[in-house]
């Protein structure tokens, strides 16, 4: 039943498996989410390709896909050039749910959601996440900054720290999410709000620097592991007993881990097949030749044609496009483990079959020359986009001299394996996406989603 004054609590823990919350449900780690469970049940979701936190809180927060809300990885190219940049919320081409809800009136608060850097204006407060240049900066109104420099609030952990210093890396973790709990505790008691959401970016960090030795039992680093999730639990228990209990409420991720067998570094891979030339001083990630060049990579596994008439000198002309695709996509599907000879690219989708950005999803009837031409329907969409095998993470890698790494990350994302517990909403059970949340939440707090807004089961199909 709806209330009179309906209002939505959300909680995103990013980066955190189905199964890993399974096993620290099991173990006693997280005794408050497992009596939540016992009571709601918890169910897997599916993210969206590519799997990227950017790209998947896009999705999450307009309802949209890709195609879109023209977020399509964590570095983009800048069209007609062969430069990158770093997207954001001011080059997200939709309108997000806190401003949907603004627009109606609503009371709403975010803080940390990924992509929310610059914050917009809203009927409320947007502290934005990790892409936030500042402190001075972070969130609007500009008032609230001085609120968050008083309690020592992070915007973010070090993340590098996981390369040098694990010890200081799960420290600052610690540090980070303290504040960043202080600050929304703070706020949940003294600001008037209709939609409150929360994001703890701290586990994305600690799987991809931890996991493996989660799963190795290292004597060090596994209880540090689980320690830190415990302590997330211990604030979940303090947000419950702060909520009436009738409160509308979703607590997820917005994708899965798994442990990183390579980092393949998809560059010098296509170096070697000979559909890319590099510069003779590479200076950025795209310092390609590109007149000798018939294709070149953004991570993660983001593959574009190097076509005439779009890149600045194209080498492939436009009646060249679909053959060219095909051809890289063969041989991307050949690409091998070093040492057990499995394939490494699970799929390799062409962009029209990912996004579907006029509303039908699958592949739209057009001519190889009108999908090479779409960047006005597709934005900065890759031509392909390769879908490794859990265990693969794929890499630019241009300046890299071997194809198959190990390093010190030891997690990588994962599609369809996030986690979704919810209270007072019905979710689809066997066919939850990411996308289909900001459906449930306007429609919760009595909001009309707008018309082009996909997430309906309907019209999602899984990928695989």
């Amino acid at each position: 039943m709806v209330s009179n004054n309906p209002k939505f609590v959300v909680l995103s823990i990013d980066g955190v498996p189905y199964d890993l919350l399974s096993r620290l449900i099991d173990q006693g780690y997280m005794p408050n989410m497992a009596t939540l469970v016992s009571q709601l049940g918890i169910r897997k979701m599916r993210s969206v390709q590519p799997t990227v936190s950017c790209v998947a809180w896009s999705t999450y927060m307009t309802g949209m896909n890709p195609g879109k809300h023209g977020i399509y990885g964590f570095i983009d190219r800048r069209p007609g050039t062969y430069e990158i940049m770093f997207p954001n919320s001011a080059t997200r081409a939709t309108e997000d749910i806190w401003q949907l809800l603004s627009r109606t009136g609503k009371r709403v608060f975010a803080m940390n959601v990924p992509t929310t850097y610059p914050p917009q204006p809203v009927n409320g407060i947007m502290i934005g996440g990790f892409l936030s240049t500042s402190l001075e900066k972070v969130a609007y109104p500009v008032g609230v900054c001085d609120y968050l420099r008083s309690i020592g609030y992070h915007i973010d952990s070090d993340a590098a720290l996981g390369r040098s210093d694990k010890r200081a890396m799960i420290n600052d973790l610690h540090a980070t999410l303290e504040a960043r709990m202080e600050a929304m505790f703070h706020f949940l008691n003294e600001e008037s709000w209709d939609f409150f959401h929360t994001h703890i970016m701290g586990t994305d960090r600690i799987n991809h620097f931890l996991l493996e030795k989660m799963v190795q039992n290292d004597p060090e680093y596994a209880p540090a592991f689980f320690n830190y999730y415990h302590r997330i639990d211990e604030f979940l228990g303090r947000l419950l007993e702060s909520l009436p209990e009738n409160t509308p409420l979703m607590i997820f991720s917005d994708h899965g881990f798994c442990p990183i067998k390579y980092e393949v570094q998809l560059s010098r891979y296509l170096i070697e097949l000979g559909w890319i030339r590099t510069s003779k001083k590479p200076s950025h990630p795209l310092s390609i030749d590109p007149t000798k060049s018939r294709a070149y990579c953004l991570i993660p596994g983001r593959i574009f044609i190097n076509l005439a008439g779009r890149e600045p000198q194209g080498a492939v002309h436009v009646e060249q496009y679909q053959q060219t695709r095909e051809q890289l996509a063969a041989d991307l599907m050949k690409l091998q483990d070093p040492k057990t000879g499995e394939a490494v690219i699970r799929k390799v989708l062409m962009r029209e079959q990912l996004y579907w950005p006029t509303g039908s999803h699958g592949i739209r009837m057009m001519s190889p020359e009108q999908v090479a031409q779409a960047d006005s329907t597709f934005g900065k969409a890759a031509d392909l986009i390769a879908i490794p095998h859990d265990g693969y993470d794929l890499k630019l890698g241009l300046a890299d001299s071997t194809i198959f790494k190990k390093t010190e990350l030891e997690g990588m994302h994962t599609y369809d394996d996030a986690f979704m517990v919810a209270r007072g909403i019905n979710l689809s059970v066997d066919n939850l996406e990411i996308m289909m949340l900001a459906r449930h939440i306007l429609k919760e707090l009595r909001v009309e989603p707008p018309q082009d807004m996909d997430g309906t089961q309907d019209a999602i199909t899984p990928i695989f």
